[in-house]
């Protein structure tokens, strides 16, 4: 399964990427399970805006998510964390 965590805005305003085969890895059990984990919804965008804050574009196999990064938490900040330490730079 592919998995690729997009990075944009912040002071700068740039673009980081990061790909990752969790067919690759040495844990791919580790990857389905957080996966598996994750919740059904997308989190809910809350009104508040941070200004210069990231925006993180999450896609898994064919599912993508988009969330501001004052908001990124829980499974999804760990599935961030963890591809963007094992995973590539894309």
């Amino acid at each position: 399964m592919q998995i690729v965590v997009r990075r944009t805005g912040g002071i700068a305003g740039t673009t980081r990427s990061w790909r990752l085969d969790t067919e690759s890895c040495a844990d791919p059990d580790g990857w389905s399970a957080l996966v598996d984990d994750l919740p059904r919804e997308p989190p809910v965008r809350r009104r508040q805006q941070v200004r210069d804050d990231f925006e993180w574009t999450i896609t898994v196999a064919r599912t993508t998510v988009t969330v501001p990064g004052s908001q990124l938490d829980g499974q999804w900040a760990t599935l961030v964390e963890r591809v963007r330490t094992e995973g590539e730079p894309a």
